[in-house]
């Protein structure tokens, strides 16, 4: 009985890590936003991610925020665990539920509910 549940676990943690590197490799490049938490940019506004992936669903990257004649742009860190996402932008820390990915879009949620959806640059 104890070999069954050793490998059950093994099973369990091998897949949870494999998806966990499978959505990093996904993120990895420049992201625009479409929706940020919950609100459409307007048209001056524009907001830009560079996720570059590390190990392990770890990853830095930047983000830019441009509005009018101003341009912000801020250090990000980033991990991905079980279809959550959390970025460290300018020491503050956000959590996304990890919706949907695709190599072309991404679909997520913050404890919230608010949407953001970031679609390839």
């Amino acid at each position: 009985m104890r070999s069954i549940l050793t490998i059950l676990i093994a099973f369990f943690l091998v897949t949870a890590c494999s998806k966990d590197q499978r959505i990093n490799r996904k993120i990895d490049g420049d992201w625009k936003a479409t929706v940020f938490m919950g609100s459409n940019l307007d048209p001056d506004e524009e907001i830009k991610f560079t996720f570059n992936k590390d190990s392990r669903g770890e990853g830095t990257g930047t983000m830019v925020y441009s509005d009018w004649n101003t341009k912000d742009v801020y250090g990000v860190e980033y991990f991905i665990k079980n279809d959550y996402l959390t970025m460290i932008v300018d020491q503050d820390a956000v959590v996304f539920t990890i919706n949907d990915i695709t190599r072309k879009k991404i679909t997520l949620t913050d404890s919230y509910g608010d949407a953001t959806i970031l679609e390839k640059d």
